[in-house]
C-alpha cells in the first residue's frame, strides 16, 4: 500500500484502486511523491522511505517543503506555486537539481523530475527524486583530475610519474624538453635507464623505503 494505514486522501482513492499504477509506484527505483496544490504531500512510495528516512504514513498530509533543507524552504514554495501556473513534465537530468533533506537532517544533492496529473479532484504533482551525491562526487574528482593533468602538461618543470617499481608512468613535455626523450620512449621504461649510473643507488634507495611506508 502507498500508506500503511490507510492515510491516503480521497482524492487519490481512485488512483489507488488501480493495482497496476500502485505496483508501478513501488517498483520503480526513485523515491516518488505526490503533491496536491496546496503542497500537502498525498502519496509516497517505498523508496521515499528509503531515501529521507521518514516512514510514509508520517509523510502524507505533511508539506512537500519537510523534505527540503530549512535555508531552501521559502525558495523551493515559489518556485512549486510557478510550476503549478504552468505545469508540464520535466524528466530527470534537465538541470533541475536540488537539495533534499533527511530525516536525521542530513543533505544530499537531488534531481528532480516533475509531472502533472489532473484527478478530477484538483491537480497533482507527482516528483521523482534521485540521490546524486555520489554522481556529484564522481564528477568532482573527475574535474580534479582533469586540472591536475593540465597542471602537469603545462608546467615548466619536469614532472615524472614511475610505479614503486620505478617504471615510468607519466612524462610530461617539459621532461621531454629536460632530458631528451619523448613520452613516447620513457613511458613503460625503468626510470634507473633515465639515472646517471652514479645515481642509480639513491634512486633505488628511495623506492625501497616509499615500499616500507
Amino acid at each position: 500500500m502507498l500508506s500503511k494505514n490507510g492515510k491516503s486522501t480521497p482524492r487519490v482513492t481512485s488512483l489507488l484502486q488501480a493495482a497496476d499504477f500502485e505496483g508501478l509506484l513501488e517498483a520503480v527505483p526513485d523515491a516518488l511523491v505526490g503533491v496536491d496544490r496546496a503542497g500537502v504531500i498525498q502519496f509516497a512510495n517505498h523508496q521515499t522511505e528509503v531515501l529521507f528516512g521518514y516512514d510514509r504514513d508520517d509523510l502524507v498530509g505533511q508539506v512537500i517543503e519537510i523534505l527540503v533543507p530549512e535555508l531552501f524552504r521559502a525558495g523551493h514554495q515559489g518556485m512549486r506555486e510557478l510550476y503549478l501556473a504552468a505545469p508540464r513534465t520535466r524528466a530527470l537530468g534537465q538541470a533541475l537539481e536540488l537539495s533534499g533533506q533527511r530525516r536525521d537532517g542530513t543533505e544530499f544533492f537531488a534531481d528532480i523530475a516533475l509531472s502533472h496529473m489532473d484527478t478530477g479532484e484538483g491537480p497533482l504533482v507527482i516528483a521523482a527524486v534521485r540521490d546524486m551525491t555520489d554522481r556529484r562526487k564522481a564528477e568532482y574528482g573527475r574535474r580534479r583530475s582533469d586540472r591536475l593533468a593540465a597542471i602537469v602538461e603545462n608546467s615548466d618543470d619536469a614532472i615524472i610519474a614511475f610505479t614503486l617499481d620505478g617504471i615510468v608512468t607519466s612524462w610530461n613535455p617539459a621532461a621531454e624538453r629536460m632530458y631528451g626523450y619523448s613520452s613516447k620512449e620513457a613511458i613503460g621504461t625503468s626510470i634507473l635507464s633515465r639515472t646517471p649510473e652514479d645515481r642509480t643507488d639513491e634512486i633505488q634507495s628511495l623506492l625501497a623505503s616509499v615500499r616500507a611506508g
